[in-house]
This record gives C-alpha cells, structure tokens and sequence, in this order.
C-alpha cells in the first residue's frame, strides 16, 4: 500500500471517529447517532471477552496470560476487558481521535496502552511480543492484500506458543440464498413473560442434556407473526454463578408457533446442555427475534436459575424428575456489570462528546474478504498451525465469513 493509500484509510476512519466513533466500532442501527452510551458499550466488550475465554477453556486451548494485543482498537472497548485477565495489554488503532478517547477512558494506565499506528505494517513491536492477539471486526474493513499484510505481522509479534484469533468473511453469499424481509418488530412488541417448569436438582453431570417446559406469553399489543428469515426462539445463555459474566451466549433453541397472538399463551420444549467444565452458574432462559435482538435487550424479563455442574452424573432430569419444577427461579433484567459502574461514566460520557465534532455524513463501511482456502494456505505456508475454524456471522447476512484460532510454534 502506497503512502498516498494508507492516508486515504487513515482519512476515512478519522471522519467516522470524529462524528460517531462508538457506532463507527460497533454498528447496531439503533444506536447510530451517538445513542451508545459508554457504560452499555464497554459492557459489550467485557461479555464477548468473557465469552471467548471461557469458550478456549472450554475446548481445552491453553494460552499464556502474559501480553495481548487487540487490533483495531477504537477507544478500548475489548482492550479494557482484556485487562482484566492478560498482565498487559496494547491496544492499537489507525484513528488518532479514537486512540485520544481510549487513553482518556483507559480504565487501566498500569497495565493498557494504546498506540496509533497509521502503517500497513506493526513495526512499532518487535519480533515475538505478544502472547495473545484478537482482532474482531477489523479484518472486514480492510482490502484483502492490506489484511494479508497485517496477517504476516500478527505471526511475526506472536511468540512461540502464543495464540491469535481473528475474524474474516470469505465470500459473498449467493442472491438466491440470502435471508428477505429482516426488520425489527415495534419495541412495543417485545414484551413477553416466561414461566419454566421441568428444572432439574443440582449437580448436574458436565455436557449433559435436560428438557425445560417453557411457557411463553406474548404480554405485547401486538400478534408476534413469524418472518421467515428471523422468526422467534427460545433459547438459554449461561452465565457466572453471580450473574455478572456472560459465558455461553447461544445453547438450546426451540422455534416458536408461527403466529402468537397479542395476550396468548403457548408451550414448547427446550433442550438445555450444561456447560463442559464443573462450576456453579445460572442458566438464563430468554427469547430471541433471530438475527435482530434478544428480548431482554429491548427490555423484555427473562428468567434465571441456579446449576451446579459436578463430576458425578447427578440426579436424573427433565421434565418428570423427581422435585423438578420446584427451584427459585428470578427474573433478570439487562446484564448488570461487575466491572463498570454506569453512574460512575456519566462525566466521561460528556467528556467523550465534547471530543466529537459535526462531522459530515459518511457512506456504508467497506466490506472485504478473503477465501478460506485463501487463508488457511497462506497462515500454513507461513508455518502457523490452525488449530479451530468456527463460522462467524459478523460480516452480516450477506457473507459467508470464518473465526480462526491460529498457534504459532516456530519462527515465521
């Protein structure tokens, strides 16, 4: 890339940093506008952390907790969650307004530092510098040749041992295949209460499989009728014994009837999977508008309760199990935050806006990507080894796009 180029991207990006950069990051429509507040945003950043971790516990892939670097950075919004678990932590970013929001945010000075760096290269770190290194939806804005290019360098600062992660699309979607008529419903209608019945006694044997009796109202003045492309589940999240730390975000999934009227009441079946590894948890039954947004983001009350998950094969489970039904279950609003105190952001959110200006409105974002065989040849031909491939969704509906979990054993 010329230095006439990588000027031009440095441009683009510092616009959108300058008009909505907490959107320009992480682009849900209803916050475009500068509707994010910082409390909410960084949230998000501490649960995806929190979720990635436990899932690479989960599947047994052992990483060194010593330095991590997050790849396009924005004002720290996975830079800050990853404080809490890695000893250092730096945080780059081509937007020198986004790098001047995240060290005035930085929650961590001791352990957090951020860098501009305006290049298509990392030569401000050198050879094995990192432990661990993530980036997530960054890849996807960049041309392929310029993300091949931060690639070679992710291997080079990556020690022997050390563990990147990073999300890319690969292709486009055929026309024929692709999802019509998404759209949210009226905020109005996501209002919903949930009863359980059928929650088995603790402990509970790791990976192991029960039924819950799910009865769903639609409380909403309006008839919930099925889009095709995003029709309404039910589905179950695993959470940290407190509550605070999202672990599993996706496990059972029951498709709800076709068309629920306004005030009506239906049953269906939910086959809920422990998690793996023994430990205490609440397991969080909610519904979810596929595609557009779990209910209890739109304010909607989901339902909890308490697991244990043992060594043993525990009692037997579902819905006609001795004592089932008979556990205290609670309702939950949003996901409350063991690390960021929303009164507590109230003088950075203003401090945060008086960073931005009028800037002018900006096209889409581009959107890039590179095959996976693309990919995989050219990480092994460098001498990485690509221990996962999981499919990923945040290139949106229209691509079909890949995480990869990348070691590096050797010298690049």
């Amino acid at each position: 890339m010329s230095g006439h180029e990588i000027r031009d991207v440095k441009d683009y990006w510092e616009k959108h940093a300058r008009r909505d950069p907490l959107w320009a990051i992480l682009s849900d429509p209803a916050k475009k506008g500068r509707k994010w507040r910082l409390a909410e945003f960084f949230e998000t950043g501490r649960r995806e952390i929190s979720i990635l971790l436990y899932r690479l516990d989960s599947l047994n892939i052992p990483f060194p907790k010593g330095r991590a670097l997050d790849f396009g950075c924005g004002i720290g919004r996975l830079t800050q969650a990853l404080a809490s678990d890695f000893e250092s932590v730096a945080g780059v970013d081509i937007a020198e307004t986004m790098i001047r929001l995240a060290d005035k945010l930085n929650r961590f000075p001791d352990k957090v530092r951020y860098h501009v760096n305006p290049e298509s290269h990392l030569k401000i770190f050198p050879d094995g510098s990192f432990d661990f290194i993530y980036s997530n939806i960054v890849l996807q804005h960049i041309e392929p040749r310029i993300s091949q290019a931060y690639l070679e360098e992710f291997l080079r600062v990556l020690r022997p041992e050390g563990l990147l992660i990073f999300q890319l699309p690969s292709h486009l979607r055929d026309k024929e295949s692709l999802p019509q008529n998404v759209g949210p419903m009226n905020d109005a209608a996501y209002s919903s209460r949930i009863k359980l019945e059928g929650v088995p006694e603790s402990p509970l044997p790791p990976s192991a499989e029960f039924v819950l009796k799910v009865y769903i109202r639609n409380t909403s003045p309006e008839d919930w009728v099925r889009q095709d492309a995003a029709p309404i589940r039910v589905g179950n999240h695993w959470l940290s014994s407190d509550g605070t730390t999202m672990l599993i975000l996706d496990d059972g999934r029951t498709l709800l009837p076709r068309v629920l009227p306004a005030g009506e009441e239906c049953l269906v079946y939910l086959t809920v999977r422990t998690p793996g590894c023994p430990g205490e948890y609440l397991c969080e039954v909610d519904l979810a508008h596929e595609s557009i947004s779990w209910f209890r983001d739109k304010g909607a009350a989901a339902v909890r309760f308490p697991v244990e998950v043992g060594e043993s094969e525990g009692p037997r489970t579902g819905p006609d199990a001795p004592n089932s039904g008979k556990r205290v279950l609670h309702e939950s609003g949003p996901l409350p935050s063991a690390s960021f105190d929303p009164a507590g952001f109230e003088a950075l959110d203003e401090l945060y806006r008086k960073e931005l200006d009028a800037a002018p409105e900006l096209e889409d974002f581009p959107m890039h990507g590179i095959s996976k065989d693309r990919v995989v040849d050219f990480l092994v031909s460098r001498g990485a080894s690509i221990i996962r491939i999981e499919e990923d969704e945040h290139g949106g509906r229209e691509w079909v796009g890949y995480r990869y979990f990348v070691r590096r054993y050797s010298a690049v």
